[in-house]
């Protein structure tokens, strides 16, 4: 693909501000190869996002994201259906999506894949709720304690990356609480209680915690990990087990289970918080469904 103009999409507040800083810096890479660049930074979230949409159904040949997974999702909920496709420029504090793709940490090897041109179809995930709400995630989908440590994660300023998560994972198992889950799985229903259920589009989340080691982002389907109540010392337990997700390790565990369907509906009382992509969007009950090929996204040809 001839790319003669890009729309960087830049947020101020991926990686404290650092995401600024690389767009400029990648504006100046893709000038240097004879791109138009053109860089949009709302001045809040709702003027991003109106600011992405107005470029996506203009004349732009390229979207692309600097920033986070969070930055990934607010320009895809702003453009999807224009046909546009994206770009990522990794900026953010966990770069999940970006990890999933292959597409390199470093702002000038990821502009080497944007100029190589290859574009891939991605699956995508949309939870709704039922008072319409919707929301669309690339990443994963998190519930119950997933939901609450992401929740506190977020407001942890230091250290960042995946050592947020685990602090925030300790302080959350303070209050530790099951819920009762009532889960379907296309026609398959399971009912127990559980202290999480994370819906992936990727394996990972939060920098690297493969929450669902085995999910794909082009077989149409999402994968569901639960993690049961313990029977005894649930705290110690929980303790153990949450931190294997850093390599995949929980799967496989007797309090583990994982499913993979089209379409994931969740039931639990009491109701527990929904995160995409790190942001909280709601609380269940909640369906689940996989969006087959929603974007298209350069990146480097798969191994």
């Amino acid at each position: 693909m001839n790319i003669q103009h890009a729309t960087l999409v830049a947020s101020p507040y991926a990686r404290h501000g650092t995401g600024l800083r690389v767009a400029h810096q990648a504006a100046d890479l893709l000038r240097a190869h004879d791109v138009e660049v053109e860089v949009i930074v709302g001045e809040d979230i709702a003027d991003a996002a109106d600011l992405t949409g107005k470029a996506a159904r203009g004349d732009t040949d390229v979207l692309v994201v600097v920033g986070g997974d969070g930055t990934v999702r607010l320009t895809v909920e702003a453009s999807i259906g224009s046909g546009k496709p994206l770009a990522v420029i990794p900026a953010g504090s966990g770069n999940d999506f970006a990890r999933n793709l292959g597409i390199p940490l470093g702002t000038a090897e990821a502009i080497e894949v944007i100029l190589a041109g290859h574009r891939r179809p991605i699956d995508l995930g949309r939870v709704s709720f039922p008072d319409g709400q919707t929301a669309l995630f690339s990443t994963v989908a998190a519930t119950g304690f997933d939901a609450a440590v992401t929740a506190r994660a977020m407001d942890i300023k230091w250290p960042r990356g995946q050592a947020r998560y685990t602090i925030a994972a300790f302080l959350e198992l303070i209050g530790l609480r099951s819920r009762h889950y009532q889960v379907r799985v296309d026609d398959e229903c399971v009912e127990s209680d559980l202290i999480f259920a994370a819906i992936g589009n990727t394996t990972s989340y939060g920098g690297g915690m493969q929450i669902t080691p085995e999910a794909s982002v082009s077989d149409g389907l999402l994968d569901i990990s639960m993690a049961a109540n313990p029977p005894r010392l649930p705290r110690w337990t929980i303790a153990r087990v949450f931190p294997k997700v850093f390599s995949g390790k929980h799967i496989g565990h007797p309090l583990v289970t994982s499913m993979r369907g089209e379409e994931i509906e969740l039931y639990c009382d009491p109701p527990a918080l929904v995160s995409v992509d790190g942001d909280l969007v709601g609380a269940l009950p909640a369906v689940f469904e996989a969006v087959p090929r929603a974007i298209e996204v350069f990146a480097p040809v798969p191994a």
